[in-house]
């Protein structure tokens, strides 16, 4: 029985580097990067300037429901307006990804998450 164990051990440790193996990355400017980026399901995702976060500037959240329009910088965080209510949301939350060729703005928090801001 031990000698089973150990064979069985010793197999999976040997095959272990051949499994682990994992595919080098594909250069966006090579064919196969060119072509993969051509596909619909890609889309890129980028870190936002605070020069990009400028009045008016509409955010969805992930799954694309709007969430409002920029109404100013507050510090580090960023208060948007949905018309009837305004939400503080941290700068760090925000990012910009392109779809149909053009930026679109978003938080990584759901708009069921935030809480309006007291009024003053």
């Amino acid at each position: 029985m031990h000698r089973a164990i150990i064979f069985l051990t010793s197999l999976a440790l040997a095959a272990s580097p051949a499994l682990a193996q994992t595919p080098k990355p594909v250069a966006a400017d090579s064919n196969a990067g060119k072509k993969a980026l051509l596909s619909d399901d890609v889309v890129t995702v980028r870190n936002l300037s605070r020069a990009e976060v400028v009045f008016g500037l509409p955010l969805v959240d992930d799954d694309g429901m709007a969430i409002g329009t920029v109404q100013r910088l507050a510090g580090n965080d960023v208060i948007v307006s949905d018309g009837t209510a305004q939400y503080r949301l941290p700068f760090t939350q925000l990012y910009a990804f392109s779809k149909d060729g053009a930026d679109r703005f978003a938080s990584r928090i759901p708009k069921a998450k935030l809480r309006p801001e007291p009024a003053q």
